[in-house]
């Protein structure tokens, strides 16, 4: 029974860990997303120098897909 607890406390551990993580990361991209305007984005990744491909990566991590305002 005590291999239980503890396996229990181990799954609760990591599930908090797993989870702090994605709240901040969804926290960030909604801020991202809510700040940064589309032509912002468009003007950054107009083509495909390595500066633009580095920019695009940092705005990936940051928000996993671009905002698609009509």
């Amino acid at each position: 029974m005590r291999a239980v607890g503890h396996a229990l406390a181990l799954a609760g551990s990591m599930t908090w860990e797993i989870l702090w993580a994605l709240i901040l990361g969804f926290a960030l991209s909604a801020v991202v997303q809510a700040v940064v305007p589309k032509s912002t984005i468009v003007r950054l990744l107009g083509d495909d120098r390595p500066r633009t491909l580095v920019t695009a990566a940092a705005l990936g991590a940051a928000s996993p897909r671009v905002p698609t305002r009509r």
